[in-house]
C-alpha cells in the first residue's frame, strides 16, 4: 500500500498507522486551545460533552486528525495508537483511592481525550462499569489490589477483550495518563500478530465457535442472570489479513479439551510476543478492542496521592446500533443489557 498524503481528503489507500504519534509543543498548544472550548462535564452531561467534543475535533491539528482517522480505518500492527505529549493540568488533584468520584473527568486533559476519541466514533458509558461515568478514574484501589479488575495492581491483569461477554462491547478503549508509573506496563497483542505465530490449522480452528465465557464479576450485580455462560464463540473472525479477536484469559474456556489446549496456546503466544507500553503523563492510548487483546503488568502503588492515575473511556463506531439499549441520556448502556 502506498503512503497517505497530507490532507485527509487526499487519502485513498492507507498504510498501517504507527503505534506512537508524538505531538510537538505547538500542536499540544493547539489541541489544548480546542479542548478548552468544551464546557460540558462528561459525567454530568455526557451527551452535551460528546457533541461538543466532536465539534471541537474539527479544530485539531490536521496531522493529528489524519493519523487518528487512519488508525480508525486500518489499525496498527500492535492494535493500539498512543498520542504522546498532550497537556496535563498543572493543578491536578491527588490520585484518589477508588474510582467513585470521577475526578479525572473534570480536567482539560479529559476534554483532549474526548476530542480525539470522537475521531474514532462516539463515546459511551456503561451503567454497570465505572459508576456509569463517561470518563472513569482508573486508579490502584488498596481493597481491590489482587483482583482481575481495572483497579487492581498487585497481580497481572490477564489478557482479555474488554467486555468479551457482551454483544455491546466497546469498539475502542481509551486510556489517558494523568500520572504514570514506570513499572506499570500496558500490554497489547493484535489478531494480526496472533495469526503470524499460529499454524494454518490452528488459525482455522480458532475461527470455529468452540469457546464460551462467563460474566465479569464487576457486572454480575447488575444483570438478570449473572451466572450465565455465554457462547460458544470463535476466537478469530473477519478478514484473513485483518482478523478480529475475542479472548479472556480469566473468563473464557474451551468447550472441548482440544479447544481448551488451543486457548492456552493463545495465551502463551500473547505472553511471549505482546507489545508493552508504559504510559507517561500526557499519553493517550487508544486500543482497538476488536483487533487486539490487552492486559497490564503488576506494579506497586504507594497510595500517597501520586500513584498512577488513568482516565478511561469507551468508544463505539456507530452509536445508533445501541439506541434500544441506551438510557435517556443517550450515552449510557443500561446495565440490564451488559
Amino acid at each position: 500500500m502506498r503512503s497517505a498524503r497530507s490532507k485527509e481528503s487526499d487519502i485513498t489507500v492507507h498504510e498501517l498507522q504507527s503505534s506512537l504519534f508524538t505531538v510537538d509543543a505547538a500542536m499540544a498548544a493547539e489541541i489544548r486551545t480546542a479542548a478548552e472550548r468544551i464546557t460540558a462535564h462528561p459525567n454530568e452531561n455526557p451527551d452535551d460533552f460528546g457533541r461538543q467534543a466532536l465539534a471541537a475535533a474539527f479544530s485539531l491539528p490536521e496531522e493529528v486528525r489524519a493519523a487518528v482517522l487512519n488508525f480508525a480505518e486500518v489499525g496498527s500492527e500492535a492494535g493500539i495508537m498512543v498520542v504522546r505529549g498532550l497537556y496535563v493540568d498543572e493543578d491536578l488533584t491527588d490520585t484518589p483511592l477508588n474510582n467513585k468520584s470521577g475526578l479525572g473527568a473534570g480536567t482539560v486533559f479529559a476534554k483532549e481525550m474526548g476530542m480525539l476519541a470522537h475521531l474514532l466514533g462516539s463515546m459511551v458509558a456503561y451503567e454497570a462499569e465505572g459508576n456509569g461515568h463517561l470518563i472513569q478514574d482508573m486508579v490502584p484501589n488498596p481493597k481491590l489490589a489482587v483482583t482481575q479488575q481495572s483497579q487492581g495492581s498487585k497481580v497481572e491483569l490477564e489478557a482479555h477483550t474488554e467486555q468479551c461477554f457482551s454483544d455491546f462491547k466497546p469498539d475502542y478503549v481509551i486510556l489517558g495518563a494523568l500520572r504514570g508509573d514506570e513499572n506499570a506496563k500496558t500490554y497489547a497483542f493484535s489478531g494480526r500478530k496472533l495469526v503470524a505465530n499460529m499454524t494454518p490449522e490452528e488459525v482455522a480452528k480458532l475461527r470455529q465457535p468452540l469457546w464460551a465465557t462467563t460474566i465479569d464479576e464487576s457486572f454480575q450485580p447488575y444483570i438478570p442472570n449473572p451466572d450465565d455462560v455465554r457462547g460458544p464463540f470463535p476466537i478469530l473472525r473477519g478478514p484473513e489479513d485483518d482478523p478480529y479477536i475475542l479472548v479472556d484469559q480469566d473468563l473464557m474456556h474451551g468447550i472441548t479439551a482440544e479447544a481448551q489446549r488451543l486457548l492456552a496456546k493463545v495465551v502463551e503466544t500473547y505472553i511471549e510476543h505482546r507489545d508493552a507500553h508504559v504510559l507517561q503523563p500526557g499519553d493517550l492510548l487508544m486500543l482497538d478492542n476488536l483487533r487486539a487483546m490487552h492486559g497490564r503488568s503488576m506494579y506497586e502503588p504507594r497510595f500517597d496521592g501520586k500513584d498512577r492515575f488513568i482516565a478511561r473511556g469507551f468508544v463505539v463506531r456507530d452509536r445508533r446500533k445501541l439506541w434500544p439499549q441506551l438510557l435517556d441520556d443517550r450515552r449510557t448502556l443500561a446495565a440490564v443489557h451488559s
